[in-house]
């Protein structure tokens, strides 16, 4: 029997996180106008959001793309254990380039993005066919009952996203020559190391219920918002004192008690930020070897890595979880004897074992994020005095997303794993995303884990994840981080959340 069951398409962007900021007073409106300045850490590596989960390319793109679902304030899709899902689409969404959008917009979109995301090549492993019904209908279906669809549909990074039909014709499964999707900001225009500008879209299809986590209406407030790559933290800092900036990310924890006393300016603290990590390589080169992976958890002291990284004890903790601790339903400190080991002699025995003869572990990383350089710099450090040799690589955050992609050119490379409502397609433990962990036993459970819909077993599978995790040493989770924000006090309607949300935010 197939069960079919209709649900509504929200049409928006879809993304996670935490608190707010800068409350709205009551007697005051929003309004409209203004340019918002905002000073990123670096320039993003593409505008396609379908090809990369770099959280850079999120914040700027999710403000021009929309996706069929978003989550609640709670980090809720919609629910279902069928396995034939009837999405109807609303009339009248357009798209920046003036047409409408369509079923065939969104099939095409869905087929590219089965192709080439990591969460879509891992939802499209029970998708049995996505088809235009009407113009305005898709159905899609399933090979198995899920538990995981509707959230894999929400996740914003490298979510799935709407683009016309012609546009991903075009492009295949190449980059897209055209920014054009159905948000409330359209792109104008990439200007490489000076900003990536989106306008207010006047014909942006608004939904009419009140805003509800990232669903709901959506108004564009702002006349334009320049994306301005400052690679520099301090040249971030100086500029949101200044009033240069309307919001600065990644500012540099241990300067929270300043940026405090700052006038005009907010701090923010968005907890949880992400897991910093070392991801290993297990396609190619040195980290195949499972030895030299357990070698290089075995060795490490996980307090002087992240008091390096974020200075302030506020901003960091030490966790062995998978998911944040402010995740109840999926938290769990399974294998946790294996992490934060500071074990020199175990981590020595396994290399002799292993043979090592000091061929230089290749790790990249960048200064973009200081937070990655100091983890490595420390770790390196570690690393270097139970046996291991570290060519430690340091570059810009575009050519080390652009690198991590080709196996032969590394053996580790720094990122942070954001937080995630729905580990079925964690990018954390994922087989198809750079460093290709792809252990027979944890893919069982992975998928086992997306159609299963009972909760209960749906926690068991994660932990038993996790286990394998630590045992087969997936990556390398250094710690939870928090991240330091900040923004001007003209700033109204403002998230403090990891994905940037700046539609319903206003200048005073």
């Amino acid at each position: 029997m197939r069960h079919t069951r209709r649900v509504p398409a929200v049409l928006a962007a879809m993304l996670l996180s935490l608190g707010l900021a800068a409350p709205l007073a009551a007697q005051e409106q929003p309004r409209m106008g203004g340019v918002f300045k905002a000073a990123m850490i670096g320039e993003p590596p593409t505008l396609d959001l379908h090809t990369t989960t770099a959280v850079l390319v999120q914040h700027i793109t999710w403000h021009v793309y929309e996706t069929l679902y978003t989550y609640d304030k709670n980090y809720n899709a919609i629910p279902d254990k069928g396995r034939t899902y009837t999405f109807k689409l609303r009339r009248g969404v357009k798209f920046h380039n003036g047409k409408e959008m369509t079923s065939a917009d969104v099939v095409a979109s869905l087929n590219r993005w089965s192709r080439l995301a990591t969460p879509g090549k891992q939802l499209w492993k029970n998708v049995e066919a996505v088809e235009a019904k009407d113009p305005y209908t898709v159905v899609m279906y399933l090979k198995d009952t899920s538990g995981a669809l509707l959230m894999g549909l929400a996740r914003p990074n490298n979510g799935a996203v709407i683009y016309p039909k012609e546009i991903v014709d075009a492009a295949g499964d190449n980059q897209v020559k055209e920014v054009i999707g159905t948000g409330p900001y359209r792109f104008v225009e990439h200007k490489p190391d000076r900003h990536v500008k989106l306008v207010r879209f006047k014909d942006y299809a608004a939904r009419s219920d009140a805003a509800d986590g990232f669903g709901g209406k959506r108004t564009a407030y702002l006349d334009e918002i320049l994306f301005i790559p400052v690679p520099d933290v301090a040249v971030r800092l100086a500029g949101i004192e200044t009033g240069e900036y309307h919001y600065s990310q990644q500012l540099q924890q241990d300067q929270y008690d300043r940026i405090k006393t700052l006038p005009g300016v907010v701090p923010i603290i968005v907890k949880p930020s992400n897991w910093s990590t070392a991801v290993l390589n297990h396609k190619q080169g040195l980290m195949t070897d499972k030895r030299l992976r357990q070698a290089f958890q075995a060795a490490l002291d996980m307090e002087p890595i992240m008091a390096a990284g974020f200075g302030n004890k506020a901003f960091y903790r030490l966790d062995p979880g998978l998911s944040f601790p402010e995740q109840p339903q999926w938290y769990s400190k399974v294998g946790g004897e294996l992490y934060d080991q500071k074990n020199p002699a175990r981590a020595k025995k396994l290399l002799q074992e292993a043979g090592y003869t000091g061929t230089p572990l290749r790790w990249i990383t960048t200064k973009e994020y200081q937070w990655m350089f100091k983890n490595a710099l420390v770790a390196k450090q570690q690393l270097e005095a139970v046996g291991f040799k570290v060519d430690l690589q340091v570059v810009d955050w575009a050519t080390l997303v652009q690198r991590r992609n080709k196996p032969e050119l590394w053996d580790a490379f720094s990122t942070g794993i954001t937080f995630n409502p729905e580990p079925a397609f964690a990018t954390g433990v994922a087989c198809n995303w750079p460093g290709w962990w792809c252990h027979e036993d944890k893919e069982q459970w992975m998928a086992a884990m997306a159609r299963e819909a009972d909760h209960k077993k749906r926690k068991a599978m994660w932990d038993k994840v996790q286990q394998i995790f630590y045992e087969d040493v997936g990556r390398i989770k250094f710690g939870d981080s928090f991240s330091l924000e900040a923004i001007r006090k003209d700033v109204h309607g403002f998230q403090a959340k990891n994905e940037l949300p700046l539609w319903n935010v206003w200048l005073k």
